[in-house]
């Protein structure tokens, strides 16, 4: 049934119709409100008929906030920090004009300002929330936006490794906290999260092993620990129990993000150019394959699920190579 309401100067159109949410329309013109009645109306009666939904952007980024981040690994930290920039650029839009061309614009806007990985990232969480929005919440869209649009290239794979002498620049320069983390770092190719999330109880001093039971794979696993890994880990839980309930906390008191800026102004203060903390890894990897151990055995330590993604962090140098080929 629908309804047309004349109000300053304009004409309101409201269609109720069982199977269908309450639908409403402004128009300027009686003959094109009535016109568009009719053409909805036998749309909804062929079962053709998709409403636009008039939630905002907004709206269904703050419920996806609420009830999908927190079943997220780490409440989906990263995802909230790209949740806010989404929140910025689209909040306040009706979902209906979140049209593909708005999309796109944003994406080569973003991408005047930081890497196309980035960009990425954020296209895929605003993806994911309107899916979940348009599958489970009854927001009835035609189709995803996100979807019709390109998405930028990934960056090419980072093959940067520690230059000869940096690990004795970095380290010297570094607190003892951070000294410890980037030692492990490079003695367990252990992620950040992982380092992190390094309790007292995981360790097994008489057996030298470490235990992670919570990755990014989601799949625990336990690694073996060398002298110096030990050794970092002795000094680190000494110097955590003076200050910290060490049986429930972690022993490393830092947060993800304060540690990765900790990590670049030490790189500033040193002069260590384009050197990331996840850099870590890819130097304790590629020392792990130097070492002679063999890709499955490389990957029980690193966590890698399969070898490609495994080469993909593992960036032996020819120079090093060449006592090998004689």
């Amino acid at each position: 049934m629908a309804s047309i309401k004349r109000r300053n100067g304009k004409y309101q159109v409201a269609i109720r119709r069982n199977g269908y949410p309450s639908i409403y329309k402004t128009f300027t013109s009686l003959s094109i409100a009535r016109k568009w009645i009719t053409v909805t109306e036998a749309d909804m009666e062929r079962q053709l008929f998709q409403s636009t939904s008039q939630a905002t952007v907004n709206e269904i980024l703050d419920r996806y906030v609420q009830q999908i981040l927190p079943s997220h690994r780490n409440g989906g930290i990263s995802e909230h920090y790209r949740l806010q920039r989404l929140k910025c650029a689209f909040g306040k839009l009706p979902l209906h004009r979140l049209t593909p061309m708005v999309i796109a614009q944003y994406r080569d806007l973003r991408l005047a300002s930081v890497s196309s990985s980035t960009v990425r990232r954020e296209l895929v969480v605003l993806r994911s929330a309107l899916n979940i929005a348009i599958r489970e919440w009854g927001i009835s869209l035609p189709a995803n936006p996100v979807a019709a649009i390109k998405f930028p290239k990934d960056n090419p794979h980072r093959t940067r490794r520690l230059h000869p002498g940096e690990q004795a620049q970095l380290l010297p320069a570094a607190s003892d906290q951070l000294q410890r983390i980037i030692v492990l770092a490079l003695e367990t190719a252990l992620r950040r999260a992982e380092i992190l999330n390094i309790h007292k109880q995981d360790i097994d001093w008489s057996n030298r092993t470490l235990h992670i039971p919570s990755t990014k794979t989601d799949q625990p696993r336990t690694i073996p620990l060398s002298t110096t890994a030990t050794e970092a880990l002795r000094t680190q839980l000494r110097a955590a129990q003076n200050v910290l309930p060490i049986k429930t906390t972690s022993l490393f008191a830092l947060r993800a993000d304060s540690l990765t800026r900790a990590f670049l102004r030490l790189c500033r203060r040193t002069g260590i150019d384009d050197l990331r903390f996840h850099d870590l890894r890819h130097e304790a990897t590629s020392r792990l394959f130097e070492k002679g151990l063999n890709p499955v055995e490389v990957a029980t330590i690193t966590g890698h699920k399969d070898t490609r993604m495994l080469m993909r962090y593992t960036h032996l140098r020819a120079e090093d190579l060449v006592e090998r080929l004689g």
